[in-house]
């Protein structure tokens, strides 16, 4: 006897979404049949299922079959050929039997009663049967030891097919920002899931290699945070060196459908507006950076996504100002956003002077920034020092060291002022000449 099994009888569903636009679909599913079986077709699957992935508890299986042989009209046609069809005609509701020849331009049969040839005949064609090996739906195919059946049965595995990524909403207004964010689902699995338990897990990972209970509950160690919301939605604790955010209640993904849920509302935090150059700019992007602290209302790890940025306008209406992709990100690192180009501060930059002197070689450079706005805004300068060896004589203003070639330096311009700054610095070409020797 062959016992099917469908989605109507899931116990418990859970399903967790990985980076790597694939899932792992968790299923618990009560079997019972008083006769005896000795084949279960596990219905209701995922099309886009990875057969090596699958793994059974609570039945011994023999042999698995994965059939997706699914019902169309060009198979079903083919299987019929050179057997016996019928075609109906809907006002005289008389049905015309005829042997199906040819399915290749058109439909070309020969009828039962007279052997003339029909083309393309006019009605519905009636077929007498589902031809064996067609399925409506993908299934799974199970040869197992003749008993009955009365028990849980645990089935999980691999789909392709399904995504999710985080996208954001930053709203700025002049002195604080609010923040939305939002875990977007894609389904194009080819199978729904109803009322699953959902996790996400981020990071850059290939695979999970071992999966041994999918119901054992696991052990953090790591603080839990729960997003601050209206509602608070997901729970994110750390896991194998990911990230994991787990849905604090059921949700239905369905087959197609593009789903939405928020995780994140944060208000009242404050934020740095940067305007940055460097020696090739003529124009300043335009940079946020928000700490990701707790005095922030952050401090928080943050899913890779898509920043929207809006701010209102002078009639309180607000504006797309633009948009950056932020990685992963830790929590206490902070995010750093490029909105593109400034209209109204111009930047320009020369090598003033540069001359030789016992082996040593001194170079000025120079920035000039033009400050056409209403209000004084701060400027930072990303200068590279090409040269191996220097060291810096004297600066116009403070300055900042970050790597062995790169100086930082954030200058404020007062508006409608034409700023200078200059950085002067001397090479020991000796060094250097040592060195390549």
């Amino acid at each position: 006897m062959r016992y099917l099994s469908t989605n109507e009888q899931n116990e418990k569903l859970s399903i967790t979404i990985y980076n790597g636009q694939f899932g792992l679909v968790k299923e618990d599913r009560l079997v019972q049949s008083n006769e005896q079986v000795e084949e279960i077709q596990y219905l209701d699957v995922a099309k886009k299922i990875e057969t090596d992935s699958i793994i059974i508890n609570g039945v011994n299986v023999l042999e698995l079959n994965y059939d997706f042989d699914l019902v169309s009209k060009a198979k079903l046609l083919d299987k019929y050929l050179d057997q016996d069809i019928y075609i109906y005609d809907k006002k005289t509701e008389e049905k015309l039997a005829i042997r199906l020849l040819s399915v290749t331009d058109g439909i070309i049969g020969e009828r039962i009663d007279t052997k003339e040839i029909v083309i393309n005949p006019t009605g519905e064609l009636v077929l007498p049967s589902l031809p064996a090996g067609l399925i409506a739906k993908p299934a799974l195919l199970w040869k197992v030891p003749k008993t009955p059946l009365n028990q849980t049965i645990n089935v999980s595995y691999l789909t392709k097919g399904i995504t999710w990524g985080a996208n954001y909403v930053l709203n700025l207004t002049e002195k604080d920002f609010h923040l939305t964010g939002w875990m977007a689902i894609n389904n194009q699995s080819g199978a729904t899931f109803e009322n699953a338990q959902l996790k996400l897990i981020a990071g850059e990972i290939n695979r999970i290699e071992e999966i041994d209970d999918f119901y054992e509950n696991e052990k953090y160690e790591d603080r839990m945070v729960v997003y601050s919301a209206v509602e608070p939605s997901f729970e994110e604790k750390s896991f194998a060196d990911q990230h994991m955010y787990t849905l604090n209640r059921p949700v239905t993904i369905k087959d197609e459908q593009e789903k939405q849920i928020n995780f994140l509302n944060v208000a009242n935090g404050t934020y740095r507006k940067i305007y940055e150059v460097d020696r090739y700019s003529t124009k300043p992007v335009i940079k946020i950076e928000i700490d990701n602290s707790k005095e922030n209302n952050l401090e928080i790890p943050l899913p890779k996504g898509k920043v929207k940025v809006y701010q209102a306008d002078s009639d309180n209406l607000l504006e797309f100002i633009g948009e950056d992709q932020i990685p992963h990100t830790a929590k206490k690192q902070p995010i750093t956003l490029n909105l593109g180009t400034a209209f109204d501060i111009v930047c320009d930059f020369n090598e003033a002077n540069r001359y030789e002197e016992d082996h040593l070689e001194y170079i000025e450079d120079r920035y000039y920034i033009h400050n056409q706005k209403d209000e004084k805004v701060t400027v930072k300068i990303v200068h590279t020092i090409r040269e191996r060896t220097w060291e810096m004589v004297k600066t116009s203003h403070a300055y900042e060291k970050n790597t062995s070639c790169t100086i930082t330096c954030n200058v404020e311009v007062e508006p409608d002022v034409r700023e200078m700054v200059t950085f002067e610095y001397v090479i020991d070409n000796t060094i250097y000449i040592k060195n390549r020797d």
